[in-house]
């Protein structure tokens, strides 16, 4: 009877010490930028000097599109266990260790990927175990739009196109001054190998040199609006764009040719100067020897007489 006594009561002992001890999240929620670093963590009782070979420390990440977890990071008797660690965060992801003795269970990921974003599981045994979730959202901002403009060949209709990257999806607008153009768009997107959204919006419209367009990406679930601008002057010089090209190309041509002519005309009269001083040059060595052969004559004649 006493040592049934003795068990319940050490059973109720340990019951009080875990219920005690309690892990605790000061952020629950943690929204980091693609490709930048976030740390999260979890705070535990650690009641005087700690004891690294008594804890644990346990880091799990968990989507929904996933039926199993993954090991982030797991801390035990002092060490870490790196041959547990799923390889998406080989790396990436590691405790800082020097945090633990004041009860912080601090986890660094770097270079922050879409897949990284879900639930994530902190668990600390010390003397008792206890456990908490934080989530963690990832975005990537629709921060560079690329704008294109060009003339539907054949008609006087122009062509506006933005494209950029993001996450999560986002819808894109178009206005032109405080007028909805949506209706007339074309919205499409695909997914990058990073987990991306390539978005690409475009618009056919008859341009108005006195009114000005723009696209807006809006990203609903983040609260975020980015948008490109084109003026008039922009459509201007599309418009003009061909004929520009055109009188410049004919101008250019222009210029080699004048260029090459005044060569030929250069190389032309050097030749001519040139020989005509040979032609002199002949002459002139051909007196002598006509010279002579004169007194030669004069002399045989000379000897007959």
């Amino acid at each position: 009877m006493l040592q049934i006594l003795t068990i319940m009561l050490l059973e109720m002992q340990l019951y009080a010490v875990s219920a005690l001890f309690t892990v605790d999240v000061p952020q629950q929620l943690y929204i980091a930028e693609y490709g930048s670093n976030v740390t999260m963590e979890c705070r535990f009782p650690v009641n005087g000097t700690l004891n690294l070979g008594l804890l644990t420390v346990v880091w799990e990440q968990k989507r929904l599109s996933q039926s199993k977890s993954k090991e982030v990071y797991t801390f035990r008797n002092g060490k870490a266990l790196a041959p547990s660690q799923h390889q998406d965060y080989v790396g990436r992801a590691v405790l800082l260790h020097s945090e633990l003795k004041v009860g912080r269970a601090v986890l660094q990921i770097t270079r922050v990927k879409i897949t990284d974003m879900g639930s994530y599981l902190c668990l600390i045994d010390y003397g008792g175990v206890d456990y908490k979730y934080i989530t963690l959202k990832v975005k990537a901002s629709y921060k560079r739009i690329n704008t294109q403009v060009m003339r539907k060949p054949g008609e006087d209709k122009f062509v506006f196109m933005c494209q950029s990257e993001g996450f999560p999806l986002a819808e894109v607008f178009w206005q032109n001054k405080n007028f909805s153009l949506g209706g007339s768009a074309n919205t499409t997107y695909t997914l990058t190998a990073d987990g991306l959204y390539n978005v690409t919006s475009i618009l056919m419209f008859k341009p108005n040199m006195s009114e000005s367009y723009s696209c807006v990406f809006w990203n609903k679930e983040l609260n975020e609006e980015t948008s490109a601008h084109i003026s008039p002057l922009a459509l201007m010089s599309t418009q003009h764009s061909g004929q520009k090209s055109l009188i410049l190309f004919i101008i250019l041509t222009c210029v080699v040719v004048a260029v090459l002519l005044s060569a030929l005309v250069i190389f032309q009269k050097r030749k001519s100067v040139k020989n005509g001083q040979s032609k002199k040059g002949a002459d002139f060595h051909s007196q002598p020897d006509a010279l002579h052969l004169s007194a030669v004559m004069a002399s045989g004649d000379s000897g007959s007489l």
